[in-house]
């Protein structure tokens, strides 16, 4: 008996020794998978903080990866609640073009204006072979960042990449799968700055042919008539979308502008960051933005401000799209236009009052004195094919992809037609320089034109302000069913009890 106890107990030992020995083995295997893990990824840290020693400026040109899921090229593993967009499955490890930047690289100032301490990101734009990320800062041309990319929930996908800040203002990042927003860093270990959403320009064609772009808005004059006489007068000339930057302007102007926004006519990108700037400095920032934010979303961009009047002079083009749509050379990227001032004395209404008083008010009919055609490089302005050009300045592209730097347009073809303001405001010397373009002489624009604007700018203004009133006791009657009494019938009876 006691010899068959022992038998059973050691066959209940063998047991408990050999499920021991796989719990073993399964431990050891595990803690061997998860420090290659620990491994890799730490290499990849320190190869970060190496590159980030090592390259100075630019990664070497890798061709585009294939569309590839994200379970085998991420090491991000996205959840159930971020869909995947069919075009948002694309892995790339570097940038086109890239050594071509570093050849242009020295021929770009490295401009220390202003004072930003961060890349501090404006907006980012997706591209077939690339995202495109627009900055506000002006000092950091040429310093190497981190793309910092985020899913739908605004989680951080782990798969960063290493870039430079170029061109000015503008950081060039890799694609990643599922990445919906995007941020830039100094350094790798910095936490991020609020990511802003990766807008798609990813179609075949561009969606539209001619878009136009308005320098940022600022300052005390009314601008409600001067926007809508702007945006009317493009949409005549064939534009038909508008980016429209704002600083500021009265509550009254901004109703306009939303209107515009629900008809969906325009978009407005609002100017502002966390670091000092005054209204007048964003204009580089903004020129910048509307490049690469027109980049196949519009074949033609202009880049104009509020009181500037791109006119064809040409009778068999009357207006630019009919222009744009003769031109077939593929090296013409850039249409350069000359100035003329328009001597402007006053400022425009701060808000309507009648058809009368509006048409009265308006540029085309109230100033028409016009100066000489300045010189090619006296403050000009272009239309040009956004995707061909490296980087934008205010008046000219600073380099270009492929074609011709810049087309002059000869004056007898098409000119700009500048407003200048007689009072002085911000620039020195701004009255002195128009005035040196004398004599000046009574230039009415054309005849169809001035018709068909007049019409449209008193439709769309009408549409907005003219808003339909009611007599008192009707608004007492609507008051009172919230219990409380209309502003105007506390007045009549405040005034009865004066009396």
């Amino acid at each position: 008996m006691g010899r068959g106890v022992f038998i059973e107990f050691w066959q209940h030992q063998k047991i408990y020794h050999f499920f021991f020995g796989i719990l073993v083995l399964l431990l050891i295997f595990t803690c061997l998978v998860s420090l290659s893990k620990v491994s890799y990824s730490n290499e990849e840290n320190v190869l970060a903080e190496d590159t980030n020693e090592k390259i100075l400026n630019y990664i070497p040109i890798v061709n585009i990866s294939s569309s590839v899921s994200s379970s085998s090229n991420s090491q991000y593993s996205i959840q159930p609640d971020c869909p995947v967009e069919s075009w948002n499955t694309i892995r790339t490890n570097s940038i086109p073009n890239s050594e071509l930047h570093k050849k242009l690289a020295s021929n770009f100032s490295k401009s220390e204006y202003l004072y930003h301490t961060t890349p501090s990101v404006l907006a980012a734009f997706v591209y077939k072979d690339q995202i495109t990320v627009t900055l506000t800062s002006e000092n950091q041309y040429n310093k190497t960042v981190y793309c910092r990319y985020f899913d739908c929930q605004r989680r951080e996908i782990p798969d960063q990449f290493y870039s430079v800040i170029f061109p000015q203002s503008t950081v060039l990042c890799a694609r990643r799968p599922e990445a919906k927003y995007i941020s830039i860093t100094r350094n790798f270990t910095d936490t991020p700055e609020y990511p802003v959403p990766i807008i798609p320009r990813l179609e075949k064609e561009p969606p539209h042919y001619f878009t136009v772009c308005m320098a940022t808005l600022y300052g005390d004059e009314p601008k409600f008539l001067q926007i809508v006489d702007f945006i009317e007068y493009y949409k005549l000339q064939g534009a038909t979308f508008f980016h429209i930057y704002l600083r500021n302007v009265t509550d009254y102007d901004r109703v306009l502008l939303d209107d515009y926004v629900r008809t969906g006519d325009i978009e407005i990108i609002k100017m502002h960051d966390h670091h000092w700037r005054d209204d007048f400095m964003w204009h580089n920032a903004q020129i910048n933005d509307c490049h690469h934010r027109n980049k196949y979303f519009s074949k033609w961009t202009a880049l104009i401000d509020i009181d500037e009047r791109i006119e064809m002079k040409n009778e068999n083009h009357k207006t630019i799209l009919s222009y744009l749509s003769s031109i077939h050379n593929s090296s013409i990227v850039n249409l350069h236009f000359q100035v003329q001032w328009v001597i402007k004395q006053n400022n425009t209404p701060a808000r309507y009052e009648s058809d009368e008083q509006l048409t009265r008010e308006m540029l085309f009919h109230k100033y028409q004195n016009v100066s000489q055609v300045g010189g090619i490089w006296d403050q000009p302005k272009c239309i040009i094919r956004p995707e061909k050009i490296v980087a934008m300045t205010i008046h000219i592209p600073r380099a270009v992809y492929s074609g011709d730097r810049f087309t002059l347009i000869k004056p007898s073809v098409g000119v700009v037609r500048h407003y200048r303001n007689v009072e002085q405001r911000v620039f020195a010397g701004a009255l002195k320089r128009m005035m040196s373009h004398g004599p000046f002489t009574i230039q009415p624009i054309p005849k169809w034109l001035r018709e068909e604007l007049t019409e449209r700018i008193l439709k769309r203004i009408k549409s907005v302000y003219n808003v339909v009133d009611e007599p008192c006791r009707k608004k007492q009657r609507i008051y009172r069913m919230h219990h409380i009494d209309a502003p105007c019938w506390l007045e009549k009876r405040k005034s009865k009890m004066l009396d």
